[in-house]
């Protein structure tokens, strides 16, 4: 027989209720529009005593005239068997009638709808003894089922429990995984959506800086080994019911949940870039890491995990965009500049279609000869509607999107076909070279010195005369393909130059490995020179310069503004200068006048 507990309820119009059946006993809570806890805590609203049952299994709210279901309590803590509606495994559900609910083995629920007098008649209880036997039927099935398996049956449905768990556990680190984290996030944004002020959440998105790095020089077993190591010290900077995951390769995630403000999650992100910042071993070696995190708050209202996770990743983007090692909090100004530069990316692909580009020369002097070496060509985008656009601003668009390999060559061809029309300019009596950017994605194209080569041969330059600039930084993690890239580059003759040196972690003789003629000394570095005190840029830059001598190796300094900066440089024997002071980056028709009267510029001695 069932057992039915008494209910005070005002029954003056139409009630939902949640039926119960746990191993023997059927009984039913008439829901109100109130918060429910059900599991095996002595403060749980609804208790249920089996042993499959966590504290707290599930919980119940009431939000726009529906009652939601949720894994676990709604600070984040999920039940330990889970919980399944209609056999599918859910985290938020939002409840229909004959919704029928799975807690663990032997206790089930069936969410119903009915009126005043059903519920004042005795139909509540014919049907209360059907379901009864309808619950007592599928378990008899059940066990019908596994007797016929065999005797290992049991064992077999733990295998399969260890194997769903398994799915949703990366396989390295230990953490869960992106399956995992995505159902967690999906529960808290579908808490959230309907009590906002109970249930505000962060997401890190977090990516490992210069990874490929420790791959390349340590190996791939060292670098399984610093993600291990910087899985364990994520788990450290969280509580127990907030979720680190891994997402794949160097990405991982933290989920924090049951938040007041943005502001406690910005205390987390302080702690955690401090604790990852610590040196860690592999093996013999001491290597420093650090992470880029971009945060999204569940602030902003989003309706779906994609919009949430997209907002984290663009935020982390920007840090990298800004330095690396920082995290920086998603608002809706970079939402919009996300919005534009959709927008750009469109643009973009119309702009290689019908050739909007054009370069930008800027004058690169020798400081011992006082004369005009040669220019850096620089691309520029002109926009039918925003007008000249800055590279910083489209390549790594053009990067994203594989454009770059178009605009890369479009940039080489362009250089080159400029230089042909120097060389045969009978007023250019000095020789000329011109100096070409290579991004990281051209450095993957396995038909990029060919290309390079057939550009030469068209336009009947040197092979000296082209030289191509690759930065400190995409070296060094591309390291293997810079110097095989650099290598052949070199055997047909094309200088290679290293751009922004002193802004990475590279030292001189690591550069050594690769064939390199000249290398720029960051603008930072120039930028704070003061001959009339020393300073730790005065040291570096005098350090460089020696060194790169020592390695046969050419110097030039970049961001020169003051003529204080320029006659430093030539007093420790920089080779080369590149700044304002000299020129901005001018159109190809001002850079023709350069090359046609040589350098006339006023220099004053020292």
């Amino acid at each position: 027989m069932c057992s039915l507990p008494h209910h005070n309820s005002v029954m003056n119009h139409s009630h939902s209720i949640l039926i119960f059946r746990e191993n023997e006993k059927i009984y039913f809570e008439v829901l109100e529009e109130q918060l429910y806890t059900i599991g095996r805590a002595s403060s749980d609203k609804i208790f249920l005593a089996s042993k499959g049952i966590s504290r707290t299994h599930a919980s119940i709210y009431f939000s726009e005239n529906s009652f939601w279901l949720v894994d676990g309590s709604l600070k984040g803590k999920a039940s330990t068997n889970g919980l399944l509606v209609n056999d599918l495994k859910v985290s938020v559900h939002q409840l229909r009638k004959h919704d029928v609910i799975t807690f663990c083995k032997g206790v089930q629920a069936i969410f119903m709808q009915f009126n005043d007098e059903l519920l004042l008649s005795q139909g509540l209880k014919v049907f209360l003894e059907n379901m009864f036997d309808f619950l007592n039927i599928s378990q008899s099935r059940l066990a019908h089922s596994e007797q016929n398996s065999g005797p290992d049956r049991k064992k077999d449905r733990g295998a399969s429990r260890a194997a769903q768990l398994q799915t949703q556990v990366d396989d390295l680190t230990g953490l869960p995984n992106r399956k995992a984290f995505l159902a967690r996030v999906e529960k808290s944004l579908g808490v959230n959506n309907f009590l906002l002020e109970e249930n505000q959440f962060a997401i890190f998105f977090i990516d490992v800086d210069r990874f490929k790095m420790i791959n390349d020089s340590l190996g791939h077993l060292a670098g399984d080994q610093f993600l291990i190591q910087l899985a364990e010290r994520f788990k450290a900077c969280i509580r127990p019911y907030d979720m680190a995951a891994r997402l794949s390769g160097d990405e991982f995630a933290i989920l924090l949940d049951n938040l007041g403000s943005v502001d406690q999650a910005i205390t987390v992100a302080k702690r955690l870039q401090t604790n990852i910042s610590k040196p860690l071993k592999l093996g013999d070696q001491e290597v420093f890491p650090s992470v880029s995190v971009g945060i999204a708050s569940s602030e902003l209202q989003y309706e779906t995990v994609e919009e949430i996770l997209r907002d984290a990743d663009t935020a982390m983007y920007h840090a990298k965009r800004a330095g690396r090692s920082r995290f920086i909090v998603f608002d809706e100004n970079m939402h919009q500049k996300a919005k534009e530069l959709l927008q750009l990316d469109g643009d973009l692909r119309r702009a290689v279609e019908h050739q909007q580009f054009e370069l930008y020369y800027q004058p690169i002097i020798s400081l011992g000869l006082r004369s005009l070496l040669g220019f850096e060509a620089l691309i520029r985008w002109n926009h039918p509607e925003r007008g000249l656009i800055e590279p910083n601003t489209f390549i790594p668009i053009a990067e994203e999107t594989n454009l770059i390999y178009e605009v890369g060559m479009w940039t080489v061809q362009e250089a080159c076909r400029q230089l042909s029309v120097w060389k045969q300019n009978p007023a250019v009596q000095i020789p000329i070279s011109v100096n070409v950017n290579l991004s990281a994605r051209q450095l993957s194209d396995t038909n990029l010195v060919k290309r390079i080569q057939s550009v030469i041969e068209e336009y009947g330059i040197a092979n000296d005369e082209l030289k191509l600039e690759i930065t400190e930084s995409i070296a060094m993690e591309n390291s293997q393909q810079t110097s095989k890239v650099f290598k052949q580059l070199r055997e047909i003759g094309v200088p290679l130059v290293i751009d922004d040196f002193g802004t990475g972690y590279s030292s001189l003789s690591y550069l050594n490995r690769f064939p390199i003629d000249t290398l720029k000394i960051d603008r930072s570095f120039v930028s704070k020179i003061n001959v009339n005190a020393e300073n730790t840029s005065v040291s570096i830059t005098h350090s460089i310069i020696g060194l790169a001598h020592s390695l046969g190796v050419k110097v030039v300094a970049e961001g020169i503004e003051t003529k204080e900066q320029m006659d430093y440089l030539r007093l420790a024997r920089c080779d080369y200068g590149q700044g304002y002071l000299f020129a901005k980056p001018f159109p190809a028709d001002i850079a023709t006048d350069w090359a046609e009267r040589g350098l006339d510029w006023r220099w004053t001695s020292t």
